[in-house]
């Protein structure tokens, strides 16, 4: 995305002042993140590069947003481009949970700790059709060994259907170490896939977001379960159930997003 479109558009839309500069700072994989500077303060600025393959709608996790921020969860958004395809939000200086200097075990028990209060916090999200977004994901996608994905879904898509409305809370579905600042009460950043789903979905995102190897996950989900005060035995269950299922949504996304990267780079 051009920033010269971007700052044109923060000018047209008046809130920002007159003398805007925008400076590239670390991103995700596929999205870029700015520092957006104003006359009148600073802000945080972040594009959708993958809008025409992820069915989300961000008016709604705008209005979202703001009612987490409300909620001390999050920061403050501010502005929703017109194509809906960058976002401005309050500046929040912060040490983020990835790099503070923290032995890795209390790491992971945080992030229990932080799944818990969201998991805990009044139903704003809406419910997503998961299935529907596999599909457009492999047909974005450039894969060879089709069947081979949709055999995947086929395996999956009856226990996602089966487990989606139980245990249903709001769930971040993106808990990276670096989206979670250190300090009381939880403050959390990246609520762009947020929706409402199963508890142990989200719980099996974190501990596949974040890499964790088996001791690790172990970790995680004894933590959850006892921030939670829920049965041990039926956590491991549960996550076990859903953990397939992350990883068919985390590849078909990362085929997806590769195949579009590509085509971005030939045009």
């Amino acid at each position: 995305m051009k920033k010269a479109r971007i700052i044109d558009e923060l000018l047209a839309s008046q809130l920002f002042g007159e003398h805007l500069s925008l400076e590239p700072i670390k991103g995700g994989v596929v999205n870029l993140s700015y520092r957006l500077a104003t006359q009148s303060g600073v802000y945080f600025l972040k594009t959708f590069e993958l809008n025409h393959i992820t069915p989300t709608d961000r008016q709604a996790l705008f209005f979202q947003q703001q009612q987490l921020s409300e909620l001390g969860i999050t920061s403050m958004p501010i502005y929703l481009s017109k194509a809906h395809d960058f976002q401005v939000e309050s500046w929040v200086e912060h040490i983020s949970l990835l790099k503070v200097n923290k032995p890795q075990n209390d790491k992971i028990q945080i992030l229990a700790k932080v799944l818990s209060e969201i998991h805990a916090l009044p139903t704003l999200a809406t419910s997503i059709d998961l299935p529907k977004d596999w599909i457009i994901y492999l047909k974005a996608a450039t894969v060879s060994d089709v069947d081979y994905w949709q055999q995947r879904i086929i395996d999956c898509k009856p226990s996602w259907i089966e487990t989606h409305k139980s245990d249903q809370v709001l769930c971040h579905n993106d808990l990276a170490m670096e989206h979670v600042a250190m300090q009381e009460p939880a403050f959390v950043f990246d609520w762009e896939y947020a929706s409402l789903g199963n508890r142990y979905f989200d719980l099996a995102s974190c501990a596949l977001i974040n890499n964790m190897d088996y001791h690790e996950m172990m970790t995680l989900q004894h933590s959850y379960a006892q921030f939670c005060e829920l049965s041990e035995h039926y956590v491991f269950e549960q996550f076990q159930t859903q953990f397939p299922i992350v990883q068919l949504t985390y590849d078909l996304w990362k085929e997806a997003a590769k195949a579009i990267l590509l085509d971005d780079e030939n045009s």
